[in-house]
């Protein structure tokens, strides 16, 4: 997925293809953006409180589900 019209406050996931496998599936937020639009960097912030630079390549967007459905217990 593109991340073109990323902005702050965006969050993305590590790809699972990245090259550092303890990074692999973590979800951040982006803080910053950096370079132009063929060639980006993003500032994550990653749930451990660090901030580490990822190319766009290398994250994916983290798509809210429009609604959550409902959790509804049967009991007999």
């Amino acid at each position: 997925m593109e991340l073109e019209a990323a902005r702050a406050g965006t969050r993305v996931r590590v790809r699972s293809d990245y090259g550092e496998s303890y990074l692999q599936g973590s979800v951040g937020t982006i803080q910053k953006r950096y370079g132009t639009p063929d060639y980006t960097a993003f500032e994550v912030l990653l749930p451990d409180g660090h901030t580490k630079l990822f190319w766009d390549h290398q994250l994916e967007e983290v798509r809210e589900p429009a609604h959550r459905p409902k959790c509804r217990w049967a009991f007999w």
